[in-house]
């Protein structure tokens, strides 16, 4: 590998997507293993919003719906991505209510345009960490501040930011942007905007 080798890693996901969490875990176990291998090798991970569901409303049962979109199914792949979720350290659960997930998307933008070098990736930690294992809902806003707070932000000034629309068309655009390069599900991984990654890959294939 070149002396030079630096990676710019765009990271498409949806905040309510569970593979992006499999898949945030395994990108830092590569990142680990690149370094050890290459010590010269750097990387830089940036977050693209994407939503699976841009309809979606606010409070919604999250059994419920995906029991309703997966039917007989939903056992099967609860149970996959428990074990998946096991080798990750991660401890799925399947309870609690979802919301559409604009505004945690808004507030990742906001950790990075207003945080420490790191903010970004410390709310998309907290927003996973506290939708999939501690059944919260990541369209409350409270719940939004909270995960503010974890990354070290202000939380009145992120209240702020959050009540207000700034953000919002910058960030629809971003989306679209996205899906007109032909990204139709996520997680999904841009190399130096040249590379395509589709799904949660093993550290390894990483």
């Amino acid at each position: 590998m070149s002396t030079n080798c630096k990676l710019t890693i765009s990271v498409v996901l949806d905040t309510v997507c569970p593979w992006c969490y499999v898949g945030a875990r395994r990108l830092s176990k590569a990142l680990v293993l690149a370094k050890q291998k290459w010590p010269e090798f750097e990387a830089t991970v940036e977050y693209v919003p994407f939503q699976l569901d841009k309809s979606m409303g606010k409070g919604l049962n999250k059994a419920a719906v995906y029991e309703k979109k997966f039917g007989s199914r939903m056992a099967e792949m609860n149970e996959r991505l428990a074990e998946a979720g096991k080798e990750e350290g991660i401890a799925f659960k399947f309870g609690g209510k979802m919301s559409n997930t604009l505004d945690s998307h808004r507030l990742i933008d906001y950790a990075k345009l207003s945080g420490s070098s790191d903010a970004e990736e410390k709310v998309v930690k907290s927003l996973f960490r506290r939708y999939f294992e501690q059944e919260e809902d990541i369209g409350d806003h409270d719940v939004l501040l909270g995960a503010a707070e974890d990354a070290g932000l202000d939380r009145q000034q992120a209240k702020a930011y959050l009540e207000s629309s700034d953000g919002v068309e910058a960030l629809q655009e971003r989306m679209r942007q996205v899906k007109k390069l032909g990204v139709t599900g996520v997680p999904f991984y841009i190399i130096n905007n040249r590379f395509g990654v589709s799904g949660a890959e093993t550290p390894e294939t990483f």
